[in-house]
């Protein structure tokens, strides 16, 4: 980012501005926006554009549409009309974009059509990224939520573009997890749960080198537990990564990075069978349970972890937390990190929904917008396609 400018270091007055956004949000059964965070987010890069009296062109995608061809069920126009409430204006949605060429006028605002719409966007074709490029002057990214992936509007299109930068969200995103990424290792905690180990592999071979501590949670540590010996009864587990989790733990062990795993947990006969849980410590795990939450034992030493750590990275929920017989360890932990004396940041579809479920979010320092991309950044050291697009040394 230090070579990325911001929207505000950029004269964007009176210019034509594409913004790539992630309105990619959820629709209920009335086609009509079910959850505004994404949309809200980005407010603040539209409403400063819009004051530049720039002609701001808003480029997004929608669900996952066959490449090329238009379907009404993806249109953004539920969205527009989300936006013109939001701004208190009318909103043009442009859906023959592809060309290359739209007429607008500065102080003016318009919807391009799903981005996914275009033939070229998934396979991140340069050729259509060239014909684009001519229809603007400025290129700002704030879609920090697919800064991961190498799709044309993402990646192509900013190669193909001299005057370049990202908005406030991206930059408060990329700050944020620079602050944990620039951290000394023996200050920062890392918390990652989640189902699968396969998934976050590369996650844990990288945070293993950056933290002084990684602790392992939901169906992921399964995996961990049996890599080291124990017995997990009926839980799911990945065999096939059972000799990545043992490098895993020999790298963190010669790193001297500490790698906790549950020492008690709550286990039942499956996750519908609630009222017959109970806790247990490993050694007692029979052959028919399933493990689906920590134990309080595990919780304590969990806390005294938090408490010490100066920097807190969480990704990923510790049990099966949607249901309230597996929810403890999950809800401690946010609980925890709320009152946690040193930076926490958290990013994850299911992270997000444990924090908006037993806290504020604003109890925690950042939460991020991101997803994939959020756990893409660590994994690469910040080297992710929008970022290394936005950099004005690359381009095409």
């Amino acid at each position: 980012m230090r070579n990325i400018k911001n929207i505000d270091e950029l004269s964007i007055a009176e210019k034509r501005v594409f913004l790539r956004l992630d309105l990619n949000v959820p629709l209920n059964d009335e086609n009509r926006v079910a959850d505004d965070t994404r949309i809200l987010a980005s407010l603040p890069t539209i409403e400063y554009a819009l004051k530049q009296n720039a002609a701001v062109m808003v480029c997004s995608h929608l669900g996952r549409p066959v490449e090329g061809i238009y379907d009404e069920k993806y249109s953004l126009s539920p969205v527009r009309n989300y936006l013109e409430v939001c701004l208190g204006r009318k909103i043009k949605l442009i859906r023959n974009w592809f060309g290359g060429s739209v007429n607008i006028k500065p102080g003016e605002l318009v919807i391009l059509e799903n981005a996914r719409f275009v033939k070229g966007e998934a396979s991140n074709d340069p050729e259509v990224a060239k014909t684009l490029s001519g229809m603007f002057d400025v290129y700002i990214n704030d879609a920090f939520a697919t800064a991961h992936r190498k799709e044309m509007t993402i990646h192509q299109l900013p190669m193909k573009s001299s005057i370049k930068g990202c908005g406030f969200l991206f930059k408060k995103e990329i700050d944020s997890l620079r602050e944990v990424l620039g951290s000394s290792r023996n200050q920062t905690l890392a918390i990652i749960g989640g189902a699968k180990v396969s998934t976050k592999l590369e996650l844990f071979n990288v945070l293993s080198e950056k933290v002084k501590c990684i602790i392992a949670g939901g169906g992921l540590a399964n995996t961990f537990l049996k890599a080291t010996g124990h017995e997990i009864g009926n839980s799911m587990y990945e065999e096939m990564f059972i000799d990545s989790a043992k490098k895993i733990i020999e790298k963190a062990k010669s790193l001297n990075t500490k790698l906790i795993l549950p020492t008690d947990v709550r286990v039942s006969s499956d996750i519908t069978q609630e009222l017959n849980s109970r806790i247990v410590k490993l050694n007692h795990i029979s052959v028919d349970d399933v493990i689906l939450d920590f134990g309080p034992e595990t919780m304590r030493i969990i806390g005294k972890e938090v408490n010490e750590a100066n920097k807190i990275l969480w990704n990923g929920p510790l049990g099966v937390f949607e249901r309230d017989a597996f929810s403890y360890g999950t809800r401690s932990l946010a609980e925890l990190i709320k009152d946690a004396p040193g930076y926490t940041i958290a990013g994850g579809g299911d992270t997000i929904a444990a924090i908006n479920k037993f806290i504020d979010v604003d109890m925690l320092d950042y939460v991020s917008t991101g997803g994939g991309a959020f756990m893409e950044f660590f994994e690469k050291n910040g080297n992710i396609p929008a970022i290394e697009a936005l950099n004005p040394e690359f381009s095409a």
